[in-house]
């Protein structure tokens, strides 16, 4: 799969960019809060669908603006696919040729990139949840279903610690709730190990 051109409008110091990618190789350079990091950061945006630097999709749009859009044209076996994403304050939206999808896990996997940037040496020196993140990440790509699973997992596992903590506060349990929940994590942990 290859990027061929890049679109970004309001997205954070770039009122409009339109750039056609090299077949070979590209390279940017630049000052210092030119805009470079900016540039990398919307291409793994299509990719995932989230940015590497912020959990706030608010901060990508334009200081002033009310939207921003990335989109990219990219070239598989002579077929031109294109991805966009529309982020608001209503949300994010995100398309594959055009057609809205619904459900995230139908867009991830489309575009695959890996992101290495100066705070990811943190996979190596850091938390082990550095190290798992940046791994469900990069298996999420090539897996719809991991996908779906590490969020239902990441899911359950909030909602048995905050019962956890509601039955320690309370200092009373339901026990087979637990049971059902503790239940629903190890399948879904067997599943994505």
């Amino acid at each position: 799969m290859e990027l061929r051109r890049l679109k970004l409008h309001h997205f954070r110091n770039y009122q409009e960019l339109d750039i056609s990618f090299n077949k070979k190789i590209n390279i940017f350079i630049g000052n210092n809060a030119q805009g470079k990091t900016n540039l990398l950061e919307s291409i793994y945006l299509l990719a995932i669908s989230k940015s590497h630097k912020t959990y706030k999709d608010k901060e990508l749009i334009t200081f002033t603006e009310k939207y921003s859009r990335v989109g990219a044209e990219l070239m598989k076996d002579d077929s031109v696919i294109k991805l966009e994403i529309i982020i608001s304050p209503q949300g994010k939206k995100v398309f594959i040729n055009d057609v809205e999808k619904r459900r995230i896990s139908e867009y991830i996997g489309v575009f695959n990139v890996v992101m290495f940037a100066p705070e990811d040496l943190n996979i190596v020196k850091g938390d082990p949840s550095y190290r798992r993140k940046f791994l469900d990440v990069e298996i999420g790509q090539t897996s719809p279903i991991y996908i779906h699973e590490i969020n239902q997992y990441n899911k359950i596992l909030r909602e048995r610690n905050e019962f956890l903590k509601l039955a320690q506060q309370t200092k009373k349990i339901d026990y087979h709730y637990l049971d059902v929940l503790t239940e629903q994590l190890a399948k879904l942990g067997a599943s994505i190990t």
